[in-house]
């Protein structure tokens, strides 16, 4: 964390720094531990596709849950390199699952762990560079990487609903059902407390259908009965092994989680300090190099790569604490819970229609989640071309097995999986398709011949070639036009403004420059009093106004040359 001084908001009970007395932790440390719970069902689908034992899942959610603690921890840390120093809990990867699942296939577990340690080794360093590759990585084209992720779910969960021509399909398709309706009434219509603990119900619900449908048998509960109370995981199945063909869709996906991850430490910002007005890389690469040790130890350990968790950053934030010691106690709780065999049994036993209504949930809330991001930034033709050409090649590669074959063998390993098929299609058709495209725009303004229409015409022509976010332009226009108005009205100018409009993912910067008065920007707005009394007062007015719409500026002049630059987070 910077050193600048933090302001708490009104709505966070507990701050970032607060120590938390008993009563309190405990309740908000078992709600956490609910909420990152339910995504330990994952190690128990890479086993599933090996098909391998009850044991082994059991030991493979086990090692899961320590190396979850230990990048918790680290992540609450705030001293060194490692950490961001936020309550920003670690949770399985969802976005490495379905490269590790075809890792498992190919090669078992030791290529997973293999692989898990190459990713996470890719996240340290990106932490050192993340803000230099973004450019690569645009919101865009992240958001069409997520839409991509849950693609090759839809094979696992699908036919546990619809069958496939199994005996048992009837009995499975009610309990993936049943599990399905639970989570969807209780999170649509429940209300707040219902909506956190939604799954968690569906899973319980699932259980019981299961047994008494006997899909879950008594000899499953035996293995819950069978298992000591007490014992440190097996790591026998710990070894690595790695393979090139997975090296490319292993990094974007590494690379994408470290999006991820920068989008959840700026929310801890943001949430942490109300005078907060930018992102603290600092804070951001502590994050991501905790993010990326804890993916490396859990290649080590024996289970797979981490993430940060935006459902424990929402949780924290609608129950206002937010206390990095919460984080601590989080990650010790999930390590000493590895200890208990009998809580990752009860995840390694999980019926598959149960795990299909899960992977389901994650599916429909993802899909829409990524064109979200898609749909959050202003779109030309050249983006419409990148997102629809990059969708295409990667379903092309669903739909139709062995597509890569017909490539020449070089590229072949790069189009196995779709969602590598997608991402790179994506960075290299978005690097083609900014040819051309300036990193700013300047023209020339007359005050009183422009109208609004053309001022908002010419800065989202620019928004969307550069693919900036609607609610940015909005506000530059808004800006933009207040200024060209206030110049007209108030003969601020002397002749045309020059405007230079830059823009990098971070920032948009509106400069502008003329001869004339330079326009005034207080920080209390005039009085009536003094508009009355001054017509001086109105150029002040019209800077109040502008300056409300703006995260910082700066204004100067030297003898009638003006010059004012209104700065925008992006």
């Amino acid at each position: 964390m910077s050193d600048t001084k933090h302001k708490k908001p009104t709505n966070i009970i507990y701050g970032v720094d607060d120590k938390l007395p008993l009563g309190a932790l405990v309740p908000l440390v078992l709600q956490q531990i609910a909420t990152l719970s339910v995504d330990l069902m994952f190690p128990v689908f890479i086993v599933a596709a090996i098909g391998g034992t009850t044991e082994l899942a059991r030991s493979f959610v086990s090692l899961m849950m320590i190396t979850m603690g230990i990048g918790t921890i680290m992540q609450a840390c705030n001293k060194g390199w490692v950490g961001s120093g936020y309550l920003c809990a670690h949770e399985t990867n969802a976005l490495l699952l379905p490269v590790s699942m075809l890792a498992a296939k190919n090669g078992g577990l030791h290529l997973v762990l293999g692989m898990t340690v190459v990713a996470g080794a890719a996240q340290v360093l990106f932490s050192k560079v993340i803000h230099k590759l973004r450019v690569l990585f645009p919101v865009e084209i992240t958001g069409l990487i997520i839409t991509m992720l849950p693609i090759s779910f839809i094979r696992y969960s699908f036919f546990s609903f619809v069958g496939d021509g199994r005996g048992s399909d009837s009995l499975e398709a009610l309990i993936a059902f049943v599990t399905l309706a639970v989570i969807m009434v209780m999170f649509i219509w429940g209300k707040e407390w219902m909506r956190q603990y939604s799954i968690v119900a569906g899973i319980i619900v699932g259980f019981l259908a299961s047994y008494f449908t006997r899909v879950l048998t008594e000899e499953h509960l035996q293995k819950i009965a069978a298992a000591p109370n007490i014992a440190f995981p097996n790591m026998s199945h710990v070894g690595w092994s790695f393979d090139l063909d997975l090296l490319v869709p292993f990094l974007l996906l590494a690379f994408c989680s470290s999006l991820k991850t920068l989008g959840n430490v700026s929310a801890c910002q943001k949430v942490n300090d109300e005078n907060w007005t930018k992102l603290d890389m600092k804070s951001i690469s502590g994050g991501l190099f905790a993010e990326g040790l804890g993916t490396m130890l859990g290649g080590f350990m024996g289970s797979m790569g981490q993430t940060t968790s935006s459902g424990s950053i929402g949780l924290a934030i609608a129950t206002g604490a937010v206390s990095r010691y919460i984080g601590y106690c989080v990650g010790a709780a999930f390590i000493v819970l590895a200890f208990l065999p009998k809580i990752s049994t009860i995840f390694a036993i999980m019926p598959e229609p149960v795990m299909a209504a899960i992977l389901m949930v994650e599916i429909v809330f993802i899909i829409p989640a990524g064109m979200q991001m898609c749909t959050s930034r202003m779109l030309d033709s050249r983006k419409f071309f990148v997102l629809g050409l990059a969708f295409t090649i990667g379903l092309a590669v669903e739909m139709f097995p062995g597509f890569e074959s017909s490539l020449p063998v070089y590229l072949q390993p790069l189009f196995k999986s779709s969602l590598s098929a997608t991402a790179l299609s994506a960075v290299l058709l978005n690097l083609l398709f900014r040819i051309g495209i300036a990193k700013h725009q300047v023209t020339e303004m007359a005050p009183g011949a422009i109208s609004s229409e053309e001022i908002a015409h010419f800065m989202e022509a620019n928004g969307a070639a550069w693919g900036a976010r609607r609610e940015i332009i909005n506000r530059a226009s808004a800006v933009l036009n207040e200024f060209i108005e206030s110049a007209a009205e108030l003969g601020l100018a002397k002749g045309a403004v020059k405007v230079d409009v830059s823009f990098e993912e971070f920032n948009l910067d509106v400069d502008i420059y003329y001869e004339g008065t330079l326009m005034q920007f207080p920080d209390i707005r005039p009085t009536e009093a003094e508009l009355l009394a001054d017509e001086a007062a109105f150029v002040k007015l019209s800077g109040y106004l502008i300056k409300q719409h703006v995260d910082w500026l700066k204004a100067d002049s030297n003898n009638d040359n003006c010059h004012i630059r209104f700065h925008f987070d992006h």
